[in-house]
């Protein structure tokens, strides 16, 4: 059974968990499905500040028990009831050096809480749970080296410590990139410390030297493409996860597939696509208006008039999928192209494609392997070969051209006329299959 600090009801005085960012006392839905221990929770008290509306003032107490935890609560609730609150607050805070206090503000600040709206950043929630995981690692190195890690202070990250982390991250046999990425959190974490918060400190973590990292320019052939899509079924489709038996096969998936295979779209984007995006012109498809999810992210467009958007031509392939889909008879509409009664939680939609891919592409018992995400480096390499190789660039630097001379519609309109593909047909174009499958085996010789 998992405990809980004592705790008494009181009107203003909370158990939180600093894990998952709620209250967990009494028998609500987020106390009863906290499993998080007990050294995670701490006392909150919430006070209501005289005269100012709703407006309330928070704390997260030092206390460890009830009886000292309604001291310091009383404490609290005074100062801010007192008239001289205006002036007490003008003092100047006295910053911690704890380091879980501060990591907790930095988490904190990732998600934008007490952020002023102009600074906020809106970060993927995917990326803040990853940095998060990454910063409890270090915190877990560092109790099972008999830190007191409730009591540790930013001095105490020696190059010692730091020293001793790396060499035991390059113990576990992480990859570089988990090894670099693991380190990166780290540093940026300080960066915040120095740039945002002003602390007198160097960044430690900067002295660590990163792992070569090989480019990120696998792509997925024809061969691999088409033998995956055969062997994708509901056959022995179950893989175990934990303890649990999860069945990694949805009637969608081969089609979700071959949408990012024709797009080159991020999984995010594939399904935020309505049927509505589609162009047409003379009656037939020309592209996909679809918003640029990462791009807008990153300068804080929401509002639809200032998206950022891609324009995906629908060409042969894209077409055919799109018919089959049921294009005919939704032109317009509004609804999700995928799963479109699955309102909320659509990010585990995009969870679920990426680890149902890989599982469907072991069954192919290649020597390598290969990820959902490399259908966009195969997309965007067919693309790149077939607008260079038949459209005049009139600046020799390519960004300044495409950012400010191309009409990148109409660039998606020539591609769907001059017969653009991502993969070459079966059975037609068989001769380039057999020379793609011999140069693989030549590379696999050598």
């Amino acid at each position: 059974m998992r405990k809980n600090l004592p705790y008494q009801k009181i009107n203003g005085l909370f158990v939180f968990c600093r894990k998952c960012r709620s209250d967990v006392n009494g028998n609500s839905k987020s106390a009863n499905g906290c499993t998080h221990p007990l050294e995670s929770q701490a006392y909150k008290a919430v006070i209501r500040i005289p005269n100012s509306g709703y407006d309330r003032k928070t704390k997260i107490l030092n206390a460890r028990n009830f009886e000292d935890a309604l001291l310091e609560f009383a404490d609290f609730k005074k100062q801010v009831k007192s008239p001289l609150r205006k002036s007490l607050t003008k003092a100047k805070p006295v910053k911690t050096n704890l380091l879980v206090e501060l990591m907790s503000k930095y988490i904190d600040y990732m998600n934008d809480e007490k952020v002023p709206h102009h600074l906020k950043k809106y970060l993927a929630k995917s990326h803040i749970n990853t940095t998060t995981t990454f910063l409890q690692d270090f915190v877990k190195f560092l109790k099972n080296n008999v830190f007191n890690v409730r009591a540790i202070e930013l001095k105490s990250i020696t190059d010692s410590v730091v020293g001793k982390y790396c060499e035991f991250l390059e113990s576990k046999d992480y990859s570089n990139y988990t090894y670099n990425a693991k380190i990166k959190a780290l540093r940026t974490f300080y960066n915040y410390l120095i740039e945002k918060e002003d602390y007198p400190i160097k960044n430690v973590w900067k002295k660590v030297k990163l792992k070569s990292e090989k480019g990120t320019d696998e792509s997925i052939s024809a061969k691999d493409f088409y033998d995956l899509l055969e062997v994708i079924n509901d056959t022995d489709s179950c893989e175990k996860i934990g303890k649990t038996q999860r069945n990694m096969y949805k009637p969608w998936i081969k089609n979700l597939i071959r949408l990012k295979a024709y797009t080159g779209r991020r999984n995010a984007e594939l399904f935020a696509m309505r049927w509505n995006m589609i162009h047409f012109e003379g009656g037939k498809p020309v592209f996909i208006q679809s918003p640029n999810i990462k791009i807008n992210r990153q300068q804080n467009n929401f509002d639809e008039k200032d998206f950022q958007f891609a324009f995906v031509p629908v060409g042969e392939e894209l077409s055919e999928l799109l018919y089959e889909l049921g294009l005919e008879n939704n032109v317009g509409s509004t609804d999700y192209i995928f799963e479109p009664d699955i309102l909320n939680n659509r990010k585990y939609l995009e969870d679920f494609a990426s680890k149902s891919f890989t599982f469907f592409f072991k069954r192919l018992k290649r020597d390598y392997t290969r990820q959902l995400k490399h259908f966009r480096k195969t997309y965007i390499t067919q693309e790149d070969l077939f607008v260079n190789g038949r459209i005049s660039m009139q600046h020799s630097n390519y960004q300044t051209t495409s950012k400010h001379y191309i009409d990148r519609k109409q660039i998606a309109k020539e591609m769907v006329k001059q017969g653009f593909r991502v993969f070459p047909k079966q059975g037609i174009d068989s001769e380039l299959m057999k020379m793609e499958r011999f140069e693989e085996q030549f590379a696999g010789d050598n």
